[in-house]
């Protein structure tokens, strides 16, 4: 089935509103209650499957609890043996997506460790891919998310999974640093496709053009889906510092197109 077109209006869409952080859902108030009071288990999570997550073609959804654990964001899925863990800054649940007949839950988290940091590389925002690779439940991908640099520089990310959810979709759109080009936005799409025994694959229709942002982010998925297998069930900044995953500006030509 063919791919829709990539997402090209500026305009806040429904896919948009998917990227809003859970604080803009009702979800949002009681995981705020339940970790504003300490606790080491947030709510029980209610998705579009019927009270849990699908992780696995024709199996009944999973229902899993979320909540604050230290430094860390615990998701506890009944019938597997270990929690997922997340960086706890900034963390968030967005929502759960179809991908090869199976759910996928989408986490997003603080990819900077501190205050300090954020306020020298910009605040930047990562999304984790939560899943099963058909053995084993844990994070299957990790994408810059959203991304606020200087000199105006930064991007945000739409999600969905067109065709049914034969792919998952990041339909990104970017402001490079002023005066650094001709173009006030940079437009494309990155897609995610499910492979069995590993994490999410690079699934571009083509090549991207070389020099470019897409480019770019291209590399650093290469080398975050290295660190990602085995699938692991815990993620920390120490293992994706050195992809390049948690220093756009580093890592984004400044002149791209």
């Amino acid at each position: 089935m063919p791919i829709p077109p990539p997402i090209s209006s500026l305009v806040p869409t429904r896919r948009a509103l998917l990227a809003l952080p859970l604080a803009a859902t009702p979800l949002a108030a009681a995981f705020a209650a339940e970790n504003s009071a300490g606790s080491a288990a947030g709510p029980q999570i209610r998705l579009p499957s019927g009270g849990g997550l699908r992780i696995d073609p024709g199996a009944a959804p999973t229902a899993f609890r979320a909540g604050i654990e230290g430094e860390h964001l615990r998701l506890d899925f009944a019938g597997w043996p270990e929690p997922i863990r997340l960086p706890a800054r900034r963390a968030r649940l967005i929502v759960a997506l179809p991908l090869a007949g199976r759910e996928m839950l989408l986490a997003a988290f603080a990819g900077e460790p501190d205050e300090a940091a954020a306020t020298a590389r910009g605040p930047l925002d990562l999304v984790a891919v939560i899943g099963s690779d058909g053995t084993r439940l844990g994070i299957l991908g990790v994408e810059m998310l959203a991304w606020k640099g200087h000199a105006g520089a930064g991007f945000d990310t739409m999600l969905d999974a067109p065709g049914h959810g034969t792919v998952l979709r990041l339909a990104r759109i970017a402001s490079p640093p002023q005066a650094s080009t001709a173009s006030r936005h940079l437009i494309w799409s990155d897609y995610l496709a499910w492979r069995q025994g590993g994490p999410l694959a690079d699934a571009a229709p083509r090549p991207p053009r070389p020099g470019t942002w897409q480019a770019a982010l291209s590399a650093v998925r290469a080398r975050v889906i290295a660190r990602l297998a085995p699938i692991p069930t815990a993620l920390t900044l120490n293992l994706l510092a050195p992809t390049g995953l948690l220093d756009p500006a580093a890592e984004i030509p400044p002149r791209s197109g």
